[in-house]
């Protein structure tokens, strides 16, 4: 009898330790906020694709794109945008992926200043759809210069809301 328990016990515990094959997303930190002097935008758009790295265009993805444009420095515009399958309800795209950019993409363009050519490089991008219209995303995605050496990380962890391609 207590060897019959002692199976039943251990059917039990090791069912409360199976791995959840859904994806945990865990922020870094709290939701961010749009940099100082900027406004931002979080969108995601369905049937999409993105080729030129400026706007999506129609395709067969889901296409997240934050954008955040800094008045103060004569509207100095940062983007990163990133897709994933449509089918999804929650997605990770791993450094390598980003490193391949492929699935990942990172854009920078200020008139009057200085830059330095960035790519991404790294970093992980985790998405959850929260409702029918928003995906809740946390990225941290490593940009690196023309020698593969980083130089800045832009770190995302923003609710996502579901825009028309324009």
């Amino acid at each position: 009898m207590k060897a019959k328990a002692f199976i039943f016990i251990s059917f039990i515990a090791l069912l409360g330790c199976k791995k959840n094959n859904n994806l945990n997303l865990v922020l870094n930190g709290p939701i961010t906020d749009c940099p100082a002097n900027s406004t931002c935008t979080y969108s995601y758009y369905d049937d999409a694709n993105f080729v030129n790295w400026v706007t999506p265009v129609s395709g067969n993805n889901r296409v997240f794109w934050y954008k955040s444009v800094n008045s103060s420095i004569c509207d100095a515009t940062t983007q990163v945008y990133f897709k994933t399958s449509l089918s999804n309800d929650d997605f990770e795209i791993t450094s390598s992926q980003i490193a391949a950019g492929q699935l990942a993409g990172y854009s920078q363009n200020c008139i009057c200043c200085n830059e330095l050519p960035t790519k991404p490089i790294g970093g992980d991008i985790k998405g959850k759809k929260t409702d029918a219209n928003h995906w809740l995303i946390n990225a941290s995605i490593i940009l690196g210069n023309s020698d593969n050496h980083p130089v800045d990380t832009v770190v995302i962890n923003q609710t996502f809301t579901l825009e028309k391609l324009p």
